[in-house]
């Protein structure tokens, strides 16, 4: 990481990379959305079928949205980064990937743990990235801050109730997929330019 510069004008830097990449950011933020949503809809109405669907198209979801913050992570200007985000997109890919490639009798009991994290880590990384953007003048930044409370909520009913989760693990998964998706839905139509 380079040196913090107090000449820089680091909040124009990021203004101006955030509109010049805004279009994009929204039409990408809102292609994932309704793949997340549809995932988590098959997911639910399917249950049985759960794992031989999470195996094929929700393995392959969560590793293109693993592959999408790792470089929306890389494209942020580096004063502006956050740790969370990174770490949300290697446990997404790692995520996709053990789903994929594991029997689905050794997946169920870690997917819990690992999906408790990942809702967990995912809600502080919405918070912080709320409280970015409110603190540059956007609005509608409450949207990010409550889905980050429930993510963190999700997360340690994950944790803590592990029996239960694994019990109801597809019905956990869909609604994970789904409030993930509306919530990238969400902030693309919300997503604006900055005013300089």
């Amino acid at each position: 990481m380079n040196a913090y510069d107090s000449n820089f004008d680091y909040r124009r830097d990021f203004i101006d990379q955030w509109n010049s990449h805004i279009k994009h950011a929204r039409i990408w933020l809102a292609v994932l959305g309704i793949l997340l949503i549809a995932a988590g809809v098959v997911t639910a109405f399917a249950p049985y079928g759960f794992y031989a669907f999470v195996q094929g198209f929700g393995a392959a979801a969560l590793v293109i949205i693993g592959i999408f913050q790792i470089v929306s992570y890389v494209q942020t200007p580096e004063f502006f980064r956050s740790a969370a985000q990174i770490i949300t997109g290697i446990l997404n890919i790692l995520l996709g990937i053990m789903l994929f490639a594991l029997p689905s009798y050794l997946t169920a009991g870690t997917l819990v743990f690992l999906l408790g994290f990942l809702f967990i880590v995912t809600g502080i990384e919405r918070i912080t990235y709320a409280h970015r953007m409110h603190y540059f003048g956007l609005q509608h930044t409450g949207v990010g801050t409550a889905t980050g409370i429930i993510n963190i909520i999700l997360g340690l009913v994950f944790v803590l109730m592990p029996l239960f989760s694994s019990l109801v693990l597809s019905y956990l998964v869909a609604a994970y997929l789904v409030v993930g998706g509306v919530t990238l839905v969400i902030e693309s139509l919300f997503m604006s330019h900055i005013d300089k």
